[in-house]
């Protein structure tokens, strides 16, 4: 069951970011939301981070390139490629959802904006924790096999 959970997950979670990432790197399917994801990487460059810490500030529009390109990345990898390269993805995707979180908040958006973000966070972190789970669930089952044969 917990496996079937997963990859229904998996490929939600990956179908979703490869839309809004292809979103963020082109105006072919829609240019309206595609001029609104530039306007709002231009305010977020500005609230980046890392700013305080390394005195460095992205491009906006390579910032937002960039991160759409991972996006449509780490979700092809959700979506097509089974094993800890899923893994990576998911931790990717969670830091470009939690930065997005904290640049709402730097910019003072408020929960409206926000919360698309908080709802994706927390579809990735169960993700991650049904992963971690049947991986425990896993070893648990190979140890007890184990066990039984040394006996």
């Amino acid at each position: 069951m917990g496996s079937f959970v997963l990859t229904v997950l998996s490929m939600t979670i990956g179908i979703f970011f490869i839309f809004i990432g292809t979103l963020k790197l082109t105006p072919s399917l829609n240019t309206e939301i595609y001029r609104e994801m530039r306007k709002t990487f231009i305010r977020s460059a500005k609230v980046f981070p890392l700013v305080r810490q390394t005195g460095w500030k992205p491009n906006p529009h390579d910032y937002r390139k960039l991160i759409g390109t991972l996006e449509v990345t780490c979700g092809l990898i959700l979506l097509a490629i089974p094993g800890s390269l899923q893994q990576l993805a998911n931790v990717l995707l969670l830091l470009i959802v939690l930065n997005d979180i904290y640049t709402h908040h730097a910019l003072y958006e408020g929960l409206e904006k926000m919360s698309p973000a908080i709802v994706f966070a927390l579809l990735l972190c169960c993700r991650l924790i049904i992963h971690l789970q049947l991986r425990a669930k896993q070893q648990q089952q190979s140890t007890s096999q184990f066990q039984k044969k040394q006996e």
